[in-house]
């Protein structure tokens, strides 16, 4: 740039030098004309090559501030979905533990069920044959007959017991796996709301962190231009100047 500005200034010198325009009598307003016309020439490539750098340097903070923008939005998605993960899989574990219990106990219960009752039968058949055999043959129409009364009797309270026994244990299973339910329903809306908050929270942060941190690289910048425009601006006012206290010095060694 400090070439264009000193090829534009030298142009604008060779120009103002031709003809009659240092004339003696006109000599200073000459000198300001000249001055006018290089100081418009300086200003205008000034101005044009720094839109190009100003367009240039901004395409790439843009850039810069795009890819930051893609890595925090990636970085919590991961986060987010690693998380969600953890959180599945932990439940998921959880679940099948009990049922491998709850199975486990089922196993035991049926394979040892069978022996149980067998055994049972086997002594209450013993003892009852015993008894039976004690009361003889005079007792047998008699004990025949009330067993035949009671049989009666013990079946209808046993038909009725078991059915209430029965129900009351089906309501009382549905009620406790309901609660279950419930229960670990109610845990997974907590830790899941609490997750979505505590994600939000972090994003709002983040997002806050990069919105500050841009405001000071933007001040900084701005601040930085201004001091290059200024310090650019008073170098070329020295220059141009200096340049033109050198005419201004040769107009009176200039014979022509």
């Amino acid at each position: 740039m400090k070439k264009k500005v000193v090829a534009g200034v030298v142009t604008v010198g060779m120009v103002a030098s031709m003809g009659t325009a240092f004339a003696a009598t006109g000599a200073g307003v000459q000198v300001q004309n000249w001055y006018t016309t290089a100081s418009g020439v300086v200003k205008s490539i000034v101005s044009g090559n720094f839109a190009t750098y100003y367009a240039s340097e901004n395409d790439i903070h843009n850039n810069k501030v795009n890819s930051s923008i893609g890595q925090a939005r990636q970085d919590i998605r991961d986060a987010g979905n690693a998380e969600k993960s953890r959180a599945t899989d932990a439940v998921n574990a959880e679940v099948d533990a009990y049922i491998a219990q709850i199975q486990g106990a089922q196993a035991k219960i049926e394979a040892s069920m069978p022996r149980e009752y067998d055994a049972y039968v086997s002594v209450t058949n013993k003892e009852t044959n015993t008894e039976v055999n004690k009361t003889g043959a005079a007792n047998e129409t008699a004990l025949n007959s009330a067993i035949k009364n009671h049989q009666g009797v013990y079946i209808g309270r046993l038909n009725e017991g078991v059915a209430a026994t029965q129900d009351a244990a089906v309501n009382e299973l549905n009620e406790q796996i309901q609660a279950t339910k419930d229960a670990l329903s109610a845990l997974l809306a907590s830790e899941g709301e609490n997750a979505q908050g505590e994600i939000e929270e972090n994003l709002r942060n983040k997002l806050d962190a990069l919105q500050a941190k841009l405001a000071k690289v933007q001040t900084a910048g701005v601040n930085n231009a201004k001091k290059a425009i200024t310090d650019r601006g008073a170098e070329l006012e020295q220059a141009a100047k200096a340049e033109l206290d050198s005419i201004v010095q040769g107009i009176a060694m200039d014979p022509k």
